[in-house]
């Protein structure tokens, strides 16, 4: 038999005649299942293992305490020949690989197994991820075909007898620690199981992908066809109890930073707690909801074993068993959900507290802000003080400027008059005039005229100056611009 699976993008799926899946296709259509069908199609390369030499299957047989692992479809069908109740097991490398088997060995355990077509909804799940997906989808589905005419053997011969095959599957999702250097020791891991009864041969068959490590890979011919559920559940909530107690041991750490009083700069709490706390609060909503999702498959187990108790006479010592211990079971379960929404209570008070904590911090930050901004305000107060004396003073120091200047302005030209009288230029003498009379007069040089040109050309040229330099001082900030890139 060969895997005729294409790569091509045009052409997903695999033809399930090729690999003896015909059968599962017109059931998946009989139980209105076939979108499921379809999308099981599509995702077959990332399903199973292509290479036949790493396919491993687990098969047991009822009071033998190994583990036969097979490879190949033709080894699988000669160990499912013995009408035994058996135990079949897939594996996988990691929660995010493929299934550890080909097409074709499915196939074989399909047909053999009895496997129903609701059980596809959990293989599509187990197939090939590079990204934490699909991790929310839990479900139990009961079954039950009548076939007519079925051929059994009996000491006088084959014959023909009416059959019933029950069948049940359901997926489980648990807890276990994956040893590897992370914070978090913990993995949430997924199994799938599926049971077959058949009323003409009363021996059940059993198919479980990944089970879980606390699992007994045994079969035992007990007197009850479901009796493997409970062992089975026992595995998958091995591990809840120690869980859910590293939660309420991180939130007890979390607590003790808070329970003793202190002032609020003591207790250095910040936003990265508060981030830390929702991390753990959305992964116990996410315990929550699976247990809430075990605790609703228990009760269609419970429905499924009494149509089955009910259907083919079973002893009433046995019914009355395995409800009890189912029941106990679930009860495990309830004081499991109880404890999630107790440990969320706490994540929810000490969220309140670090909510309060953080707002206290904020407050105080707030207030010495504000101290800090009137000590500005009153250095600014003071500084403006300053400055209004400063102000003051200037205005003092300009008004005696004033009356300084209005006081040198009354005094120039008498000074200029004076120091034109007492310059060279002027003298006084006495002059001997026609008439020889003898005075005194004042007497001017004819050079004066020289005197008055120098000032006249020297406040020129000041004028000059003073206007040459005030236009180069306007013009170097627009050269400065135009010269600018």
């Amino acid at each position: 038999m060969q895997v005729l699976v294409s790569r091509m993008s045009s052409l997903n799926a695999v033809p399930h005649d090729a690999v003896g899946l015909d059968s599962l296709s017109r059931e998946a259509d009989q139980f209105g299942l076939g979108y499921l069908w379809k999308d099981f199609e599509s995702k077959l390369p990332s399903l199973f293992i292509d290479d036949a030499t790493h396919s491993r299957i687990g098969v047991v047989m009822a009071e033998r305490h190994w583990v036969n692992w097979v490879s190949a479809p033709e080894e699988l069908c000669t160990a499912l020949e013995e009408r035994v109740p058996k135990l079949i097991i897939f594996n996988r490398y990691n929660s995010w690989s493929r299934i550890d088997v080909t097409i074709e060995c499915f196939s074989v355990a399909y047909r053999l197994a009895g496997i129903t077509p609701f059980f596809l909804h959990f293989v599509i799940g187990m197939g090939l991820k590079f990204s934490s997906k699909d991790e929310d989808f839990m479900s139990c589905y009961s079954s039950f075909v009548s076939k007519n005419n079925c051929l059994v053997s009996s000491p006088s011969g084959m014959e023909a007898h009416g059959d019933s095959l029950w069948g049940i599957c359901y997926n489980i999702r648990h807890f276990e620690c994956h040893n590897r250097d992370l914070e978090d020791p913990w993995s949430c891991r997924q199994s799938a199981l599926h049971q077959s009864f058949s009323a003409v041969s009363k021996q059940p068959t059993w198919v479980i992908i990944q089970p879980p490590e606390a699992f007994d890979l045994t079969v035992d011919s007990t007197p009850h066809p479901m009796a493997l559920h409970l062992r089975y559940l026992h595995a998958a909530l091995a591990n809840w109890r120690d869980y859910l107690d590293s939660f309420a041991q991180r939130f007890r750490d979390l607590n003790q930073q808070i329970a003793i009083p202190n002032p609020y700069k003591k207790l250095k709490i910040n936003f990265s707690h508060e981030q830390h706390l929702h991390h753990h609060r959305g992964k116990l909503h996410h315990a929550r909801s699976i247990l809430t999702n075990t605790r609703n498959i228990f009760n269609i187990i419970a429905e499924h074993e009494s149509a089955v108790a009910q259907k083919h006479n079973l002893c009433a010592a046995l019914h009355d068993d395995f409800q009890r211990k189912l029941r106990n079971v679930s009860q495990e379960v309830d004081n499991y959900i109880e404890t999630s929404h107790k440990l969320l209570r706490i994540s929810d008070d000490l969220s309140s507290m670090y909510s309060k904590i953080i707002t206290f911090h904020g407050q105080e930050l707030q207030h010495d802000t504000s101290l800090k901004l009137a000590h500005l305000a009153q250095a600014d107060t003071s500084e403006n003080k300053n400055m209004a004396v400063l102000v003051d003073l200037t205005y003092r120091d300009s008004r005696s400027m004033r009356i300084a200047t209005a006081i040198a302005v009354f005094y120039l030209p008498l000074n200029l008059v004076v120091s034109f009288f007492s310059s060279t230029l002027v003298w006084y003498g006495t002059a001997v005039d026609v008439a020889e009379n003898h005075t005194s007069s004042i007497q001017i040089r004819r050079e004066v005229w020289m005197a008055s040109v120098a000032a006249a050309v020297l406040g020129i040229g000041t004028v000059c100056w003073s206007w040459w330099w005030n236009w180069r001082e306007e013009r170097k900030p627009v050269t400065r611009l135009q010269s600018s890139p």
